[in-house]
């Protein structure tokens, strides 16, 4: 029998297991510290041991993230003193502080940012984040957007030029690799989308080296995005601990995988690679486990959750190969908060009933919208009656 937390909101979850929330975050920041430690070393020791930086440049990347944790919490402290006037002593604060858990949103949104953000950047992500995302919605337990993606989707649609000029995201060795010619691996396939040229393993993956690259994370991108090693290992610590169920990021990075397989196959004939390129491009992994999986802004039961990451998938492809915005994670998982309360309304209500009367409306909805923006991706991909008209001919159809 599962236990509940009782008491003022929001209320969380509490499992036989014991994970109360103290326990939850806690393991959060613990599966965290694989990406923290990996963004360190790739944008800071190693390119100070290849003589590219000095000590202190050496320091940056994790200044940057860390940074981001202390301005969460700063902000969070300064905001519970302005509008408490009747608890503004500094136990009063710590105290708020403490069931707040407003060090992770500001982690996640340092290893979000490029390696040469500006602290001021930076600043005014953090606002965003934790005043504007999180507690003038309420605080913890009521935003209805992930706080740290919503700084970054903020700074990264305006101030990216800003962050460019500082550097953006190649760090002091990759400046120096011809091949990266200062685009991320999903820049070059945006490139390559746009101007209408087949998808080739030579022109997407061999610049950066290999699919093995990619999956270590030597590649440029995002401080805490381009390693999938890191961030998988953070993620079976938060699968064994219990704390995510795991079928929800499998479910997000299959969606993906699928569906950029089709489109490789439609778009130039592109073999199993293609889709092993895209998963391990960009923020998909990291989103899959620091993201979809957290508890407030995404659904809670298990049909939700895989609804949602279905959905969520569908909408990546689609923003990646139809859309002008090379990433597509950010938008989309921004977009999909808000349908999260409804997904998990409705397939609770599937979930407890049944397939019956009352049900099939909803889930009949629900599998629409969905085959839409599957039929549409595809379609809009690439022209795909021209993709298989030779296939058609073969068959006798045409």
């Amino acid at each position: 029998m599962a236990r509940f937390a009782g008491g003022k909101a929001p209320f969380l979850r509490i499992s036989d297991q014991g994970k109360n929330t103290n326990t939850i975050m806690r393991d959060f920041m613990i599966a965290l510290l694989p990406v923290i430690l990996f963004s360190w070393y790739k944008n800071g020791i190693q390119v100070y041991m290849d003589g590219n930086i000095n000590f202190f440049e050496m320091l940056y990347p994790l200044l940057l993230i860390l940074l981001g944790g202390f301005l969460s919490v700063l902000m969070e402290a300064i905001f519970f003193y302005i509008t408490d006037k009747e608890h503004r002593s500094f136990s009063d604060v710590k105290k708020k502080l403490g069931t707040s858990y407003a060090a992770i949103p500001g982690l996640i949104l340092g290893l979000l940012l490029p390696v040469y953000t500006p602290i001021w950047v930076l600043m005014v992500a953090a606002f965003m984040a934790t005043i504007v995302g999180k507690m003038l919605f309420g605080g913890f337990g009521h935003n209805v957007f992930n706080p740290a993606l919503l700084g970054y989707a903020v700074v990264g649609f305006t101030l990216s030029g800003f962050i460019n000029d500082a550097g953006g995201v190649l760090n002091g060795s990759e400046v120096f690799i011809d091949s990266y010619a200062g685009a991320t691996p999903l820049g070059v396939l945006a490139q390559f989308r746009n101007s209408g040229n087949p998808f080739t393993y030579q022109a997407l993956v061999e610049p950066y080296g290999n699919l093995w690259n990619f999956f270590i994370g030597t590649i440029p991108g995002a401080l805490g995005e381009t390693s999938a090693l890191a961030i998988l290992l953070g993620g079976i610590y938060l699968a064994v601990r219990k704390i995510i169920k795991w079928y929800t990021p499998v479910v997000y990075i299959g969606t993906v995988f699928v569906l950029s397989w089709f489109i490789g196959m439609i778009a130039g004939d592109a073999g199993l690679w293609f889709p092993t390129y895209s998963i391990l491009s960009g923020g998909v992994f990291f989103a899959a486990v620091f993201m979809i999986t957290e508890p407030v802004t995404t659904p809670t039961n298990s049909l939700g959750k895989i609804i949602f990451a279905l959905f969520l998938g569908v909408l990546t492809v689609l923003f990646r190969f139809v859309g002008n915005l090379p990433e597509g994670v950010g938008t989309s998982l921004i977009l999909m908060n808000i349908f999260a309360i409804p997904i998990d309304t409705y397939s609770a209500i599937i979930r407890t009933k049944g397939f019956k009367k009352t049900t099939i409306p909803y889930a009949s909805v629900l599998a629409g919208i969905l085959l839409i923006l599957l039929v549409y991706t595809l379609i809009a991909s690439k022209n795909l009656y021209t993709a298989l008209l030779p296939i058609l001919s073969t068959w006798g159809v045409m």
